[in-house]
């Protein structure tokens, strides 16, 4: 899911959007760039008009979102750690986990932004698991991730799961989970569509920690976020420090801890980065 996309989303719930995109791989050259800039020149991929803003992802758009502030207008918002000095533009929205140094157009969030709606009112009996890999930031043990679903279905029996799995996903875990009453759907059968559909349908949602952008998305989508329970690899890991802060805060649970107390009552945490990140730069620029 796209952060930009999740942004602009946002921002349509409260204003009309007039949107153009502006593909970074289909700008021209560096030093085409400088020749715009030199002369004052709109580059042909801009569209026309003055843009209240312009939203950039990814390293490779940081100095055309700047150029394109400096020729066409608007405020500049880059939704990551800019490669480029934090103080040519307007907003730098970037995850906590980041660590970067506090400034007035700074904008922290928790994780990084995504386009998965937020819905109230969840069916509860409706759950989806969502299995990754190995990753550098935990040491996958699939015996010990199959332990955990079976357990988690006989806890929660009135629940209907389903389980899917991702590109890392070692083929021997399935074969560790034959038998078990639950719908397993293999990533090959599933596009980015199917996932939204089922992000906004379930209630209860389980993610390994190795897969820490679908746990915020899970978050963004209202459901009760839990997390498989998996060694940390040696190595350090901001991002691994920001799912485990959310942890710690009870924005999840971890499976060890929901071990202990699978009874405990939990209810959906208030997580919805995107319309705060959007109400924030519209509040800002009214």
């Amino acid at each position: 899911m796209s952060q930009s996309d999740g942004l602009i989303a946002a921002i349509r719930k409260s204003h009309d959007v007039v949107e153009s995109v502006v593909d970074a791989n289909e700008t021209p050259s560096a030093c085409a760039m400088f020749f715009y800039w030199l002369f004052r020149k709109r580059p042909a991929v801009f569209p026309a008009g003055t843009p209240d803003l312009i939203i950039g992802a990814g390293h490779r758009t940081h100095s055309w979102i700047l150029l394109a502030r400096s020729i066409c207008g608007g405020r500049a918002v880059v939704l990551m750690k800019p490669s480029l000095p934090l103080k040519r533009f307007d907003y730098v929205v970037v995850p906590k986990h980041d660590y970067v140094q506090p400034r007035v157009n700074v904008i922290e969030t928790k994780g990084v932004l995504n386009a998965v709606p937020f819905v109230l009112e969840k069916d509860l009996q409706k759950g989806l698991m969502l299995i990754g890999g190995e990753s550098k930031h935990y040491e996958w043990d699939g015996s010990r991730i199959a332990t955990q679903v079976k357990k988690i279905v006989s806890q929660d029996k009135k629940v209907k799961w389903i389980l899917t799995t991702s590109r890392r996903t070692p083929k021997s875990l399935l074969q560790l989970l034959e038998g078990l009453e639950i719908e397993i759907v293999p990533f090959e059968e599933t596009d980015a569509t199917w996932l939204l559909k089922l992000y906004k349908a379930s209630g209860k949602i389980w993610v390994t920690p190795d897969s820490v952008s679908m746990v915020y998305e899970s978050l963004s989508s209202g459901a009760i976020t839990n997390v498989f329970s998996l060694e940390p690899s040696k190595n350090t890991s901001r991002v691994r420090s920001g799912l485990e802060q959310l942890i710690v805060n009870k924005t999840v649970c971890s499976f060890d801890s929901w071990d202990r107390d699978a009874e405990h009552k939990r209810v959906p945490s208030e997580f919805n980065e995107s319309e705060r990140v959007a109400n924030i730069i519209l509040d800002d620029i009214a």
